[in-house]
């Protein structure tokens, strides 16, 4: 067959990948000039494993991701070598809870334990390791003065190297000889022809691409607006966001290797940072700076104005993150130019509220995965970066009625 794949960050040179290696000739669009430039790499490469999801009482986000981090590394070494993977490894993740947090340490340190009991149970039944690691021991309380005080955790949950995944994956994307790239091309609509379909292309003198005989709408921040123009809007309410990053090159060297732990402040508009070895950065965000647009609308094109000079916002994202990890401070006192890079693009989810109301629904992300929209045409939400994989894998196996 042939196959359109819309979307050109993991999840869908995942998907064009998946379909080439089944004998399918695939073609992926993305209307930037890249692959895997925005949301894939613009994230701080957590496998999430459900601990910062306390707030979702009936633990389904939790137990979707748990099963989605146990598939992360076994899909994405189908594409990288282990040990490619492994050095794009980083280590296991604190977690802080912070004077103000929206739950309480004891339903947190509760969750911890419901978390790790699902994911031992889940290890032994599927028979995967999480990351490829050996069961580690339960999360651990450290001595609160490391932080400020506060309440902190030490858990199994660890992150990747997003920009080392992604290379690893365009570099199989370009290389296969069953996949066409349409980069710089901004996809409108699918258009029915027949028992088949037909890519429609924005800009004055586009032309529709096709017939093909499966189209799957992988795209990110535009998922909804396409569906929507192609006659499926989706249900519900959707909550938009803009949230940045901040990427400090050579961290070790700046700061004369005392490196901050890799840490989430937990439950609220907090922030997180995690060092990455293979390169020697270190992100970091910062919510109540780096959150600087909210939207309901699904028409979401371009991103969004920064609301400030970027080197004022790294600052100010460096003395928020101080508060869970004071080192940071030093990175705020650096002088101009400031050895760092602003990264980001947009959250999607259901819900209507930001994640500072306890009963958004930003607190329960267990509804994603792959819809059939039509005969031949499929939308798929990845929801988070740890499902990715799994989601594609799902998608790939429903457009071709394999399991």
């Amino acid at each position: 067959m042939r196959i359109a794949v819309i979307g050109g960050g993991l999840t869908g040179c995942l998907i064009a990948l998946e379909h080439a290696e089944r004998g399918h000739d695939v073609v992926l669009f993305d209307r930037e000039p890249a692959l895997l430039s925005r949301a894939s790499t613009a994230n701080e490469g957590k496998i999430h494993l459900g601990y910062c999801y306390a707030a979702d009482e009936g633990f389904r986000t939790a137990a979707r991701l748990i099963e989605d981090a146990l598939l992360f590394r076994p899909i994405l070494e189908r594409w990288m070598t282990p040990a490619a993977f492994e050095a794009c490894l980083c280590d296991p993740f604190h977690y802080v809870v912070p004077n103000d947090s929206a739950l309480s340490v004891d339903r947190i340190t509760a969750h911890f334990a419901r978390v790790e009991d699902h994911l031992r149970e889940r290890r032994r039944t599927l028979g995967l390791a999480y990351l490829g690691q050996d069961e580690a021991s339960p999360f651990q309380s450290c001595p609160p003065d490391d932080v400020a005080g506060a309440p902190l955790f030490l858990t199994q949950e660890r992150g990747v190297w997003p920009i080392g995944i992604a290379q690893a994956i365009d570099g199989c994307v370009r290389a296969h000889p069953r996949i066409e790239l349409r980069l710089g091309e901004r996809v409108r609509a699918l258009q029915p022809a027949g028992t088949k379909w037909r890519v429609g292309l924005s800009g004055p003198e586009a032309v529709a691409d096709g017939p093909f005989d499966r189209v799957v709408n992988a795209a990110w921040a535009e998922r909804r607006a396409i569906d929507r123009r192609s006659g499926f809007p989706a249900a519900g309410s959707w909550f938009t966001r803009y949230k940045f990053g901040v990427i400090v090159e050579q961290a070790s060297l700046l700061l004369g290797g005392d490196v901050p732990m890799n840490t989430t402040a937990t439950s609220g508009p907090f922030g997180d940072c995690v060092h990455y070895p293979a390169n020697d950065s270190l992100y970091c965000s910062w919510y109540p700076v780096g959150m600087c647009y909210s939207t309901m609308d699904d028409e979401l094109a371009r991103r969004p104005a920064l609301p400030d000079d970027p080197d004022a916002l790294m600052r100010r994202t460096f003395e928020g993150c101080a508060s869970f990890a004071p080192v940071f401070r030093r990175l705020a006192a650096l002088p101009s130019p400031l050895p760092a890079r602003i990264v980001g693009d947009y959250i999607i989810a259901k819900g209507w509220s930001d994640i500072d109301d306890p009963d958004s629904e930003l607190h329960r992300r267990s509804d994603h995965g792959v819809r059939q929209l039509a005969s031949g045409y499929w939308s798929i939400e990845t929801g988070k970066y740890t499902s990715s994989p799994r989601c594609a894998i799902e998608c790939v196996d429903a457009s071709l009625g394999t399991s």
